[in-house]
């Protein structure tokens, strides 16, 4: 137990990693008669904490995470036409640790560690106001969590395999929108919240943007938070910087 313990604790700390993602922000209305759409490359700088359902809060930071990445895919694709918006956006992340050692010292023992996680969240949305220089719109949706952690031990030349796992939708409600500051400066947001297959779940964004002609530039700052409560986790929260610009097409 204590070589999982070890392997899952690193295997967390990257899953919290500088990734490419995109903010939920709004997209600059052009035309209420065509689709819209627009997509963004951005860096996530993200910690993680991992409340297991017995013991101290797990706490790592972007500086511990690196090492055990073997593979990450993180996007969103937003489309607009008139009033209604749709919107997808997918986290997708394989890590892996193994580690040797010995059991009171004499006993050799071995330990493979992988994590397989997606995160997708899926909202259609409608403008409720759009003065031109604010807008808010009210979404609907729903948000899925996959954890898979397949785990091999060897202790003394006996093998063994489990793999703990959860996964599940969640309901989820909320808002998002813009508000024009100076020149072609304008804040964005994004907030959610919901519940189903875990206890809550909730999502929130803020960012500073400038606009150019075909795409925009921003930085701000993004939590994600699961109550899950199961057998062997009960919170995880990833959080975090973001910087990047959004393409407009």
């Amino acid at each position: 137990m204590i070589y999982f313990y070890r392997s899952f604790r690193r295997l967390a700390m990257a899953a919290c990693l500088l990734a490419l993602t995109v903010p939920l922000s709004a997209a600059e209305s052009r035309s209420a008669d065509e689709w819209q759409f627009d997509a963004a490359i951005y860096l996530w700088g993200a910690s993680m904490e991992v409340k297991p359902d017995q013991g101290d809060t797990l706490k790592m930071t972007f500086s511990d995470i690196i090492d055990n990445l073997d593979f990450t895919f993180m996007g969103a694709l937003n489309a607009r036409k008139d009033k209604w918006s749709l919107l997808g956006d997918v986290i997708y992340m394989k890590l892996s640790d193994d580690m040797n050692g010995s059991i009171d010292n004499f006993i050799p023992a071995k330990l493979d560690v992988e994590m397989k996680a997606w995160i997708v969240t899926l909202v259609g949305g409608y403008t409720l106001v759009d003065t031109g220089k604010y807008s808010l719109e009210l979404l609907g949706g729903g948000r899925y969590l996959s954890v898979d952690v397949p785990v091999k031990f060897e202790i003394n030349q006996q093998k063994q395999k489990v793999s703990p796992s959860r996964s599940g939708w969640d309901g989820i409600i909320g808002v998002r929108g813009k508000v024009d500051l100076a020149d072609k400066w304008y804040m964005s947001y994004y907030l959610d919240g919901g519940t189903g297959e875990s206890d809550s779940t909730w999502q929130g964004i803020a960012g500073l943007n400038y606009q150019f002609k075909k795409l925009d530039a921003g930085f701000g700052y993004r939590y994600l938070n699961f109550n899950i409560n199961s057998d062997q986790i009960d919170d995880l929260t990833i959080k975090g910087p973001y910087a990047g610009v959004r393409f407009r097409f």
